[in-house]
């Protein structure tokens, strides 16, 4: 087990690496930043002056070491537009990000639990149709186009809900409804499928021949039973939730890192970008190694190699 969890963590530093070094050179292969940060009657003097203070004059292999060797060192870089270290920028922002992430996160992993055992439970019945097209429909639909629908019926045609900011707990609902009904739709579904597959087994007819009672062979036989799946797909859509808060902290104008980001792209402010890009797939990769280490957990015939012993 010790040596499937140290392969799974030198597996996810030479992931992350692999990303730091792309993003690194897109972003420089994007054009000089100092365009989108001054005129263009700035004088050739002026903008030198710049490149030397950002670093932004020497080679890029040469700004590549210095920007790898500064992240060992906790330094992020400074922004071309604040002036302020990064680090210091995205943090203001990053509770609101959290708070938005973790609402929706914790919901939509109960409700896509319960209403895809639900419908495996109740398998060929309305009550299984019914959550697989809603299901379906949910992760189906744009996010950016389920905002706006939301949008339209409880902001403005109800008047219910604030449609934009993030100072009362009402603001939050719309963006976490969003989020969460992909979320939970996605969940429900796979849930659904491996609940089925975990029902026809011998051991759950052994299980209810013994004469367990319902509850009993559901909780303490089937969702463990199920879990991998599930976990599987949860430890995904984590990382899709991060990626996905980005437009919908845009579209519902809620101040949080996301949004900082769609700025940053915008004026090519690049300590931002890089440090956000960053933490998103740090976020995503640690999200697949937990993952990875609740397969072994779950069922510990699982090798390094992804076999069974």
């Amino acid at each position: 087990m010790t040596r499937y969890i140290l392969i799974k963590i030198l597996r996810s530093v030479f992931t992350l690496w692999i990303v730091v070094t792309a993003v690194f050179f897109v972003l420089r292969a994007s054009g000089d930043p100092l365009l989108s940060v001054f005129s263009l009657g700035t004088p050739e003097a002026t903008l030198d002056v710049f490149r030397v203070k950002w670093g932004i004059d020497k080679s890029m292999w040469q700004q590549y070491l210095i920007y790898v060797g500064d992240i060992f060192r906790g330094d992020f870089g400074t922004s071309f537009f604040d002036g302020r270290q990064a680090w210091d920028i995205v943090m203001e922002r990053l509770p609101k990000t959290l708070l938005l992430g973790g609402t929706t996160f914790s919901v939509s992993v109960v409700a896509g639990v319960l209403l895809g055992a639900l419908a495996a439970l109740k398998h060929g019945t309305l009550w299984d149709r019914g959550i697989m097209t809603a299901a379906v429909a949910s992760f189906s639909m744009p996010s950016y186009f389920l905002a706006l629908l939301l949008i339209l019926f409880f902001s403005l045609h109800l008047r219910w809900l604030p449609t934009a900011g993030a100072s009362t707990w009402q603001h939050l609902i719309l963006p976490a409804v969003t989020l969460g009904l992909t979320l939970a739709g996605s969940i429900a579904r796979f849930t659904r499928s491996a609940m089925l597959e975990v029902l026809r087994q011998s051991y759950m007819r052994t299980a209810q021949a013994k004469g367990a009672p319902k509850f009993r062979q559901i909780a303490w036989h089937a969702l463990p039973n199920a879990a991998i799946p599930t976990v599987t797909v949860i430890g995904f859509q984590l990382g899709w939730l991060i990626g996905g808060s980005v437009v919908i902290e845009t579209v519902f104008s809620w101040p949080g890192a996301g949004r900082l980001f769609i700025t940053a792209v915008g004026v090519r402010d690049f300590a931002v970008v890089q440090l956000f890009i960053l933490m998103v797939a740090s976020t995503v990769i640690v999200a697949n190694l937990l993952v990875d280490i609740l397969y072994g957990v779950l069922d510990p015939r699982i090798s390094v190699t992804g076999g069974s012993k």
